[in-house]
């Protein structure tokens, strides 16, 4: 059994309000995300600890004879957690932060090393996943912040845009893209037609916007290679696999590629975003670790365009 505190807690804020939603909007979850911690719990359990009607959510009797201990061990983790943060030293500091891989790889390292000039007393713990795995990690509070392409608001976050992008083309530098292409500067939607692109799966939000685009435009795609990750798609168009479409902060990886990469227009405009929970008060660690962030993406080389 591996009951945790975060559970005890949606679990109690449900017993008292009756209301999934407004226990949701207290913790500052998402009601999905509440729902699967009361879920996780009843598995710890074994037992259905709520009735869930259209009208009303009421303890079931198992939940009534666990709510006074789930109450006790609930308040004593609470104050065995204050007393044990009061005893740590209060000079340093830990940072959890959570990126995705190509921003794990490709900017990470610089802002961290940048940061740590500046900011000696702080540990910065690095989690890399995918935009839903992070996320979930800040609605849990197992991380400060997440740095990715969350294009949805979502309850219980707070989202703030750091990084202009948009979309670019990427194809290997000994081919040339389409007839329509001029070999450099930026490259119209209409040079993808019939032509093969290395896609991302149908959850990544920059596949998204790339499906959109190619929609608006009326192109027809010769075939499509899926891949999860970003540097797997530059790695395949460098191969020569197809055209790779990618937000342009991740150009700096292209550098490793003999590829080019250039701007897609009509441009694709969007931002990249920082996200905390909504009743977090963003610490001026954080504030420092966002701001060194944005200082090293703004200085990425760029790859050649053609």
């Amino acid at each position: 059994m591996n009951i945790s505190l975060r559970q005890l807690k949606a679990f109690l804020g449900v017993a008292e309000s009756a209301n999934f939603t407004k226990t949701a909007q207290h913790l500052h979850l998402s009601q999905a995300g509440l729902s699967a911690t009361i879920r996780e719990l009843e598995s710890q359990l074994n037992t259905r600890l709520f009735e869930r009607t259209t009208r009303a959510v009421v303890l079931t009797e198992a939940g009534r004879v666990f709510l006074p201990t789930a109450a006790l061990i609930a308040r004593e983790l609470s104050d065995a957690a204050l007393r044990l943060r009061d005893m740590e030293r209060q000079d340093i500091a830990t940072l959890r932060v959570g990126f995705t891989p190509l921003m794990a790889s490709a900017i990470v390292p610089d802002t961290l090393l940048r940061f740590a000039a500046t900011h000696p007393q702080v540990e910065v713990e690095v989690v890399d996943g995918s935009p839903v795995e992070i996320q979930q990690a800040v609605e849990n509070g197992g991380l400060d912040a997440a740095f990715g392409a969350f294009f949805a608001k979502v309850s219980g976050l707070r989202r703030e845009a750091i990084i202009p992008s948009h979309l670019a083309a990427v194809y290997a530098s000994d081919r040339t893209a389409h007839a329509a292409d001029t070999g450099s500067g930026d490259m119209p939607w209409q040079a993808l037609n019939d032509q093969p692109l290395i896609c991302l799966t149908p959850e990544s939000p920059v596949q998204s916007l790339t499906e959109e685009a190619l929609f608006r435009h009326k192109l027809n795609i010769a075939r499509r290679t899926t891949v999860q990750h970003l540097e797997t798609a530059i790695a395949m168009a460098e191969k020569g696999f197809g055209i790779a479409i990618i937000p342009s902060f991740a150009q700096s990886a292209c550098l490793r590629y003999a590829v080019h990469c250039r701007p897609l227009v009509p441009a694709v405009s969007f931002d990249f975003y920082v996200i905390t929970r909504a009743g977090a008060v963003p610490s001026p660690t954080l504030t420092a670790f966002v701001t060194t962030f944005e200082q090293v993406v703004a200085e990425l080389p760029k790859p050649s365009a053609g």
